[in-house]
């Protein structure tokens, strides 16, 4: 019944937000302008091999994956994992992350999940950002299997992936690091 209700409670909660334009955050602050989504491609990021760090001037998450069903899925990990800095939940295809207001709502878990070609992953990282990976396409087989897809980082903190996009944002495949320190 408590889990109904909160559910209830979140759902009224995201309607109240669309009705009335609110958010999450407004105006710029330290972290970064709150209206903005900052997007990039993700282009062949190889299985279990570095870390992928993405984030906006400031702030950054890093995340490693691994092959789960060759040419099909992965795992991807959370913060029970050395090679995540980030919480993790699956919003399953065919969603558009664009379209999400509350990122913030998610059930996210420490755990390792699995994702499949067209999943978006969204991270809620430990220095209170958010983050998400749409996948395009995974190829390859055990130890040479490639994630591509479409990256995205939400400045300012909050999780209204609704904001203007640009591809101001950075990242960076780093093939020796082996663990998310620092993120």
């Amino acid at each position: 019944m408590a889990t109904w209700l909160n559910h209830k409670m979140l759902s009224l909660i995201a309607m109240v937000a669309i009705t009335f334009g609110c958010s999450g955050g407004s105006g710029s602050d330290s972290r970064g302008d709150a209206s903005v989504v900052y997007a990039g491609q993700i282009d062949q990021v190889l299985e279990s091999r570095g870390i992928f760090v993405w984030g906006d001037s400031l702030n950054k998450l890093c995340q490693q994956w691994s092959l789960a069903r060759p040419d099909q899925s992965g795992w991807f990990y959370g913060t029970d994992f050395p090679t995540s800095s980030a919480d993790i939940f699956v919003l399953v295809a065919p969603q558009d992350p664009l379209a999400v207001i509350a990122a913030e709502n998610f059930e996210y878990t420490a755990e390792a999940v699995l994702a499949s070609e067209g999943d978006t992953v969204f991270f809620r990282g430990r220095n209170g950002f958010f983050g998400a990976w749409k996948i395009q396409e995974i190829a390859g087989g055990s130890g040479d299997a490639v994630l591509s897809g479409d990256w995205f980082f939400k400045a300012g903190g909050g999780g209204d992936f609704t904001s203007t996009v640009s591809n101001g944002g950075t990242s960076i495949h780093d093939r020796g690091a082996g663990v998310c320190d620092g993120y």
